[in-house]
């Protein structure tokens, strides 16, 4: 039996570096055409035209452009060879160990067919791809093309280029060439297709300026970890720039916030809650709650007849309104309400952080 043919997609590290940067190259040569001879034309004042030739200059932002793409590129070019050969080691896989149909018998002799081949067949890209067997008849030569669950390869149509009418297709095999004749039953049409299973593949068109564009766009080792460097320090400065702004910002903010101390909250809110008649405001002890306070607090109600629900939450409401530019805010726990006293806890922010939130 002639040994079973069977294609590796696994390949060395170095063919996928050269296919990667291949793509660099490609890429950036994209880049540079684009970019290297770019016109910049001045906005003019009310739209009036310059007298004469009109105001251009030449600009070349490719090699600034190309300093990111080349770094990045350097940056991302394990991680992608690693996913191609993670990817095509699956599909080795996949493919040995795959179970061979058995039983397959020749449609025209009825002895059983010879496996010749196995591969891939459908979308990689898609995950649908399916383990296609080749198998041949020793004595008449026939071929079925069978997947792994026994299932028959069926061609799609291939229709009539003059008719669109569905062509019928004929296999003749002499050594390793098969070729196959298409034939319009309404037309006559005919044509021929021609495999040969020793055919090597045609050799690539050399690129003679490959090596050249390799060094210029394909940073080596110290060139990357250059760039890593400067990337670093890069997301420092953006990040001191940012906290700069930022203080800036908070600046302003701060600017509006009253920063209390539990005397001056005390005379602040006396009154005000004073003037809503609630009186008699008072502290307990205060609690120190990760380098904030929290203390309790109580009020009177000094207005007759106003009810329970209607003190607590009117308070609540002025509490919150008259804290809010200040350092201090009323705790979530809110107000409680016994025989006209009202009680509950302020937080005192001392943080520049907490007093912006």
């Amino acid at each position: 039996m002639p040994p079973i043919k069977c294609y590796k997609h696994l390949k060395s590290y170095d063919y996928y570096s050269d296919q990667y940067d291949r793509f660099v190259v490609e890429e950036c040569r994209r880049i540079e055409k684009r970019l290297s001879n770019l016109e910049y034309k001045p906005k003019l004042k009310n739209n009036k035209k310059i007298k004469g030739k009109e105001l251009k200059a030449k600009i070349n932002l490719a090699p600034l452009v190309l300093y990111f793409v080349k770094g990045d590129r350097y940056l991302e070019k394990a991680e992608a060879i690693r996913k191609w050969m993670d990817r095509d080691e699956a599909l080795d896989e996949k493919l040995e160990n795959a179970s061979v149909p058995q039983n397959i018998l020749c449609s025209s002799c009825g002895i059983e067919m010879e496996l010749r081949m196995k591969d891939l067949h459908g979308n990689s890209f898609k995950d649908v791809e399916r383990v296609l067997f080749y198998f041949n008849c020793p004595k008449c030569d026939r071929s079925k093309f069978i997947y792994e669950n026994g299932e028959l390869w069926k061609p799609s149509p291939v229709l009539c280029p003059k008719c669109k009418a569905e062509m019928s297709r004929e296999h003749k095999r002499k050594g390793n060439k098969i070729t196959t004749i298409y034939t319009c039953p309404v037309c006559d049409y005919k044509e021929k297709d021609i495999l040969d299973l020793d055919e090597k593949p045609k050799p690539e068109k050399v690129d003679p300026n490959f090596e050249k564009d390799r060094r210029r766009f394909c940073l080596s080792v110290a060139e990357g970890q250059e760039y890593l460097g400067w990337k670093e320090r890069f997301k420092q400065l953006k990040g001191t720039l940012k906290t700069i702004e930022e203080d800036k910002k908070n600046e302003k903010v701060l600017a509006k916030i009253k920063k209390l101390s539990i005397a001056d909250l005390n005379k602040f809110l006396t009154p005000k809650l004073k003037k809503e008649d609630y009186i008699k405001l008072d502290f307990a002890k205060p609690d120190f709650v990760k380098g904030d306070v929290a203390i309790e607090f109580t009020v009177q109600d000094n207005k007759p007849g106003r009810e329970e629900y209607d003190s607590r939450i009117q308070l609540q409401r002025l509490l919150k309104k008259k804290l809010a530019n200040t350092n201090w805010r009323l705790m979530s726990d809110g107000v409680c309400y016994r025989l006209g006293i009202l009680s509950g806890r302020f937080r005192g922010y001392e943080e520049v952080r907490d007093l912006i939130k």
